[in-house]
């Protein structure tokens, strides 16, 4: 997180459910629907973490894939970025804070191998109708939920703390790379991580996404438009089968013991979708990390 931060007015938008708007500078995104609880069950293994802190309307370029606030992530007194002196291959060199991005052995992300052992346990996802703000951080977009939203893994509820995304995807599947890649991610009571991560291709629009992709660009010059009446459950695939492993932020300080479920079914955007991500932040992936014997589960749903 960076070392000060400046509080502005939010601006608003306009970004309505199931349409696309193309949002003004200073609009800030609205949408109203009927409250409605959505509940899904689902098989897991172990993995998935990741989080960022819940602001305000700040004019900060906060730490992006896990969270800003607990535990820390990114900013510190080390700048960071996706290339030259400050890329990847140095964070481990920026600050103290920052070691086990070089010395770590439970990196993430990796190349999830396809042909990975199946695994079950029980995980249920709890995501109801709500509102949410995003703010660019500097590194990515995050959008984060004005009321609280939760999944239970292996027996432990995680609260929702954010969503952002990288594009293209941080991992990879058999080698293989996606256009884009969205994290979702979730804090439990004991500070422990867990984080769903959705690989996204190039396909028809997507509807459902509309309004979360419509307020990225929206968070040009400080904004923290708003998307309303969204369920997180309408931005995953149908699907819910998942790689689980345990793992690491992605981004500085690249803390260990984050728990990963990564879907094995790729959502579709448009070209255009794409582009829209694109256009904010791009380039904003680490280079897989060595799986070093760590365990992969193969779940399906």
């Amino acid at each position: 997180m960076p070392a000060s931060q400046s509080t502005q007015a939010c601006h608003r938008i306009a970004v309505k459910a199931g349409q696309r708007i193309r949002p003004e500078p200073i609009r800030k995104a609205e949408m109203h629907n009927t409250s409605l609880i959505t509940r899904r069950s689902v098989i897991t293994g172990s993995g998935v973490g990741l989080l960022a802190m819940i602001t305000g309307c700040t004019n900060t370029a906060g730490p992006d894939d896990p969270a800003t606030a607990s535990p820390p992530q990114g900013g510190a007194s080390g700048e960071w970025s996706y290339e030259g002196a400050s890329g990847p291959q140095h964070w481990g060199e920026l600050d103290d804070e920052f070691t086990t991005c070089s010395t770590g052995t439970a990196q993430s992300p990796i190349d999830v191998p396809s042909n990975a052992p199946l695994s079950s346990s029980p995980t249920t996802l709890d995501y109801t109708v709500a509102d949410f703000q995003a703010r660019d951080t500097g590194h990515t977009v995050e959008l984060h939920a004005l009321s609280p939203q939760r999944i239970t893994v292996d027996g432990t509820q995680y609260t929702f703390k954010q969503m952002h995304y990288h594009a293209p995807s941080e991992h990879t599947v058999g080698g293989t790379s996606y256009e884009a890649e969205f994290h979702f991610v979730h804090q439990s009571d004991d500070d422990a991580l867990a984080v769903i991560g959705v690989l996204a291709t190039a396909g028809k629009d997507n509807a459902a996404w509309s309004p979360v992709i419509d307020a990225v660009p929206a968070t040009r010059g400080g904004n923290s438009p708003e998307v309303t009446g969204l369920t997180l459950t309408s931005l995953l695939p149908d699907s819910l089968g998942h790689y689980a492993y345990d793992g690491s932020l992605t981004t500085p300080p690249c803390s260990e013991g984050v728990r990963w479920l990564l879907l094995q079914t790729p959502i579709e955007l448009s070209t255009g979708q794409i582009e829209d991500l694109r256009s904010v932040h791009s380039g904003n992936n680490r280079p897989t990390r060595p799986l070093n014997n760590r365990k992969i589960s193969q779940t399906g749903q």
